[in-house]
């Protein structure tokens, strides 16, 4: 689940990891380029950590200044013989024209050197994961699909009720099928998950509509054939807007049972913890959201569950009950075309704990109707009726039309109330859900995958490079406001912190990434270096003096500006991550029921 903004603060190991890493990773960059100015005689004036003002800091004995500065958005080392970079590190002690020039060979070197470094870097953590391993999901590392959804959105639990939106699941529309094993997405060849889902969310198809498509090639049965997808845009952050392109497949797992809950079915059937389940009723399992489709057919029933207890096939026979696993929660539709929800949730009043008052989980129609009705807003009334339980909701589910009718509610937030009116609304009570049970939780196997450091950094640097491509592809779905900044890379590491071989791994992500865009060619990077020094060198003359000095301004200029975007939507999206942690809260404790088979 992410963390919230505030949450991210208090979280010290998380934060640690990031300084260590992240900050290591920069710390290693600049140390390239220091360490190559050393030998090659290079006048060095700055060794700094961060941009902006300076912090705190020390003077050598070699006479430079050492410091960590203001702003943690990268690093440089102050080298006034290769550039005026005074825009961006500060005005220089000695200017250029009275230091004796440099070669080309020693411009390249010294530029070169950071994303050299980065590289060996990363090349040692690969080498760490490689002998230590790397945990992750089962089913990523096979190409075999395990389930395709009917229907896929980002309501959760919600979808599950019905009162969330949702679109058909476009795999399932395009006729994949649990058991296919796909060998390419849009031509390219594929060998595990992520390769999956990585090419369908960088894919650039369209049709002729202009919605997004790719061409699965899949093997079924032993033929191969290609099959058209239309991905959905699904939104993943409400305060960003974010959206990816999804198809709703999921990759084949295995289904192990856990412990058996008193008085189940699981329990009065023998079934015993890590039993494996390879088919039921002679269809084969292939994961958990498979397992629970086939026991839904035909209930109620028993069913013959093909297992695998100390490598050993068995049959047991088990009859799956109904069990309610939601309280009801209350709905309302609104929009010309019903195309607008508001989600309602009974949580106790803290004042009257005797007194149930319905709070907003989630709403969606114009920007009025979203900012009064907010996460956590309580709806005080509706056509001037007071509104305190589910139950307070049947009058008005009455006298819905067809249609909908103009609804006037008054909502209350802290010391705020107000009053707004949804067109053409339609109220409703959700009822409970219903999902079959055994009573046993249902988990796959952990597993370890060790990948040479060659392996690793093939998928970082392709990864890097398709994305960057991707973000000036007008076809893409990949965009700008989508890139992460210091805020989102230190909450990546807070996410991964639990397991250390996982910062790790995301290390040796960030570090190939800084490599590769630190060298592209563009001033004030690593690469505008390379190609201003290349072009000098093509002319066999300097290129203006102010010239390159104006190229510089503007691109830091440029280059500050996107940092700040970055940063800014940083912060947005740390905001509906929030949002989204406090959506799931409201779940967890007032509408998911527990499993309980009673006597």
């Amino acid at each position: 689940m992410p963390l919230s903004f505030q949450e991210l603060f208090g979280n010290a190991w998380g934060i640690g990891l990031a300084v260590i890493f992240f900050g290591g990773s920069i710390f290693v960059h600049e140390l390239g380029h220091f360490l190559a100015a050393r030998w090659r005689g290079l006048k060095v004036e700055r060794f700094s950590i961060g941009m902006g003002p300076r912090v705190f800091g020390w003077t050598g004995k070699d006479g430079v200044d050492y410091r960590i500065s203001l702003f943690p958005i990268g690093g440089y080392v102050a080298l006034p013989q290769m550039a005026d970079m005074s825009g961006v590190e500060g005005e220089n002690e000695e200017g250029a024209e009275k230091l004796p020039p440099i070669s080309y060979a020693d411009k390249m070197w010294v530029a070169v050197a950071g994303a050299f470094f980065n590289v060996i870097f990363a090349f040692l953590l690969a080498c760490i994961l490689w002998n230590v391993g790397m945990p992750m999901q089962e089913g990523s590392e096979t190409t075999v699909v395990g389930h395709v959804d009917k229907t896929i959105g980002n309501g959760g639990t919600l979808a599950d009720l019905g009162a969330a939106n949702t679109v058909p699941g476009p795999a399932y529309r395009a006729g994949i099928l649990a058991g296919d094993r796909i060998l390419a997405v849009d031509g390219s060849s594929v060998t595990h998950w992520h390769q999956i889902t990585e090419a369908i969310m960088l894919g650039n198809r369209k049709d002729a509509t202009g919605k997004p498509s790719c061409v699965l090639t899949v093997e079924r049965a032993g033929a191969t054939k290609d099959i058209i997808v239309q991905p959905e845009l699904v939104e993943m952050n409400s305060t960003m807007k974010d959206r990816v392109r999804l198809t709703g497949m999921e990759p084949r797992t295995s289904v192990l049972l856990g412990a058996p809950l008193p008085n189940s079915p699981a329990e009065s059937a023998g079934i015993k913890a890590e039993d494996e389940v390879l088919a039921v009723d002679g269809q084969p399992v292939f994961g958990a959201d498979s397992f629970i489709d086939l026991l839904r057919v035909d209930l109620p029933g028993a069913r013959k569950l093909t297992i695998r207890r100390n490598g050993q096939e068995k049959v047991i026979e088990v009859a799956p009950v109904p069990i309610l696993r939601t309280n009801p929660i209350g709905a309302i539709t609104h929009g010309e075309n019903g195309e607008f929800r508001v989600v309602l949730v009974p949580v106790p009043d803290a004042a009257n704990k005797d007194k149930v008052r319905l709070v907003i989980h989630s709403a969606t129609g114009d920007k009025a109707t979203t900012e009064a009705l907010s996460l956590g807003t309580i709806l005080d009334k509706a056509d001037g009726r007071e509104i305190t339980a589910i139950r307070s909701l049947e009058d008005l589910v009455e006298v819905s039309s067809p249609g909908g009718r103009d609804l006037n509610i008054f909502w209350k937030s802290g010391t705020s109330d107000g009053n707004l009116i949804l067109r053409k609304a339609t109220v409703r009570i959700v009822q409970p859900a219903a999902i079959p049970s055994i009573g046993a939780d249902i988990h796959s196997r952990a597993v370890i995958i060790k990948r040479s450091p060659i392996d690793q950094f093939v998928g970082a640097f392709w990864s890097t490079v398709n994305t960057l491509t991707r973000l000036f592809d007008r076809s893409s779905d990949i965009h700008l406001n989508q890139l992460m900044g210091a805020i989102s890379i230190a909450k990546m590491y807070v996410n991964l912190s639990e397991d250390i071989r996982l910062v790790i791994w995301f290390s040796v992500v960030i570090n190939i990434n800084l490599a590769i865009l630190n060298l592209l060619p563009i001033p004030v990077l690593d690469g505008g270096h390379m190609l201003i020094a290349t072009i000098e060198r093509i002319r066999r003359r300097a290129l203006p003096s102010k010239v390159v000095i104006w190229v510089q301004y503007l691109f830091v200029g440029l280059f500050m500006s996107l940092m700040a975007y970055v940063l800014l939507n940083d912060v947005r999206r740390c905001s509906g991550d929030g949002d989204a942690r406090l959506r799931n809260e409201l779940l967890q404790r007032h509408v998911l029921r527990p499993v309980d088979f009673k006597k």
